[in-house]
């Protein structure tokens, strides 16, 4: 499988230098003419490296879920929960159901690899190996062909073809776009902003790692495995860098999960 795929140790040091390892091998098409507007890998912890790629929408546990339901339900209940000033927009409310678990198409990523890594281990008592995918999301918009280059915007005409009004999709449109695309979201939660989120949104795939593109010569997916015996201690470098669920979930309920991990007894 043309997947690149690296073992970290038990060292953070060792971690980075694998990412700037992946970065050499991927260059840039085309140099960019001002600092800032670099071409940035896009990173993805998960808790097993059995895992594949596939947005909750799609997995075992939500197999027939109604999407369109489940956005009207979250939508229709929520809307005395959040500022008054929150955006009426579709994206919007899309983005903020998968930053608080609902069932979406779309699959999380970040900007930041040590964030990647903090939620690759975050459960420090998994006996996993744990993953974090590294992605070129420029090269993946560019097998969109969509004549564009780097992530798409929400307010970008063909963002629609992945995401319609609630009223269409009632009436019976469907995606009908078979690859993921790179999306940037705006910041409609302070999740989104402190985990530097990124998110493919999904079309008929299920599951990135078995699209075409990936199968092929110069697919720009890695993985790096780490190990199940290195997650305590990268837990706690990672702490000490001000990776954690305090700063990640700027809420009351990162900030008491923090604590409980801070006190809580070392096995």
């Amino acid at each position: 499988m043309p997947i690149a795929e690296y073992l970290s140790d038990s060292s953070i040091a060792e971690y980075l230098e694998i990412t700037r390892e992946i970065r050499a091998r991927w260059p840039q098409d085309e140099p960019a003419e001002r600092r800032g507007e670099e071409e940035k890998l896009w990173f993805r912890g998960q808790d097993s490296w059995e895992w594949g790629l596939s947005p909750k929408l799609y997995r075992p546990a939500f197999k027939d879920a109604a999407e369109s339901e489940i956005r009207l339900e979250f939508q229709s209940q929520a809307v005395q929960l959040v500022p008054q000033r929150f955006s009426s927009k579709e994206w919007h409310w899309y983005f903020l159901m998968q930053h608080h678990r609902v069932p979406t198409r779309l699959l999380d990523w970040t900007e930041n690899s040590l964030i990647a890594l903090y939620f690759a281990i975050e459960n420090d008592e998994s006996k996993n190996n744990a993953a974090v995918w590294v992605l070129d999301p420029w090269w993946l918009t560019r097998k969109l062909r969509l004549g564009m280059r780097g992530p798409l915007l929400p307010d970008y005409e063909i963002s629609e073809n992945w995401l319609f009004s609630l009223n269409e999709a009632f009436g019976g449109r469907q995606v009908r776009r078979a690859l993921p695309a790179p999306i940037e979201p705006p910041h409609v939660d302070r999740r989104v902003a402190a985990q530097s989120s990124r998110f493919l949104v999904f079309g008929t795939t299920e599951d990135l790692v078995r699209s075409k593109p990936v199968r092929k010569k110069g697919c720009r997916l890695a993985r790096i495995k780490v190990p199940a015996s290195a997650r305590k201690k990268l837990k706690r470098e990672l702490d000490d860098c001000g990776i954690n669920a305090s700063n990640l979930f700027p809420d009351l309920e990162g900030l008491a999960a923090h604590i409980l991990w801070r006190w809580k007894k070392s096995s």
